[in-house]
């Protein structure tokens, strides 16, 4: 587990998970320095070690399903919001497809930008530091 969150993290994901990374580090220093699998306190090393690098690998999945849903969402922005024609055409005509094209367009993403961040919230959180 802990060799795939170190893995699976981008160059801009460590940074905001750079003190929980640390404390995993430190928790789990103490095995690889001083414990061995015979070590007489090894049970309560082992269950400490397990609570901060699982605390830590919920929020790493947490962080990529938000990703996943953000780039889902954005998705249905991806078509371009207006396309000029070929043909020249009077600035009236212009304005007025443009604005039949463009506002209901605009207003969906408004809206989406409303009710999204309200799903995701819940999820903020954990990436406060502690």
């Amino acid at each position: 587990m802990y060799n795939d969150i170190l893995s699976e993290l981008l160059p801009v994901e460590k940074p905001l998970l750079a003190d929980r990374i640390e404390k995993m580090n430190v928790s789990l220093q103490k095995g690889f320095s001083e414990l061995k699998w015979n070590s007489q306190n090894i049970d309560p090393f082992i269950k400490n070690a397990m609570l901060v690098v699982t605390d830590v690998n919920e929020l790493v999945i947490k962080m990529k399903d938000n990703v996943k849903k953000i780039l889902n969402l954005m998705k249905d922005w991806e078509e371009p919001l207006f396309e000029r024609k070929m043909r020249p055409s009077i600035p009236d005509d212009l304005m007025q497809t443009h604005d039949s094209l463009i506002m209901p367009r605009l207003e969906d993403i408004r809206n989406q930008g409303k009710t999204n961040p309200q799903s995701l919230e819940g999820h903020l959180r954990p990436y406060q530091t502690r």
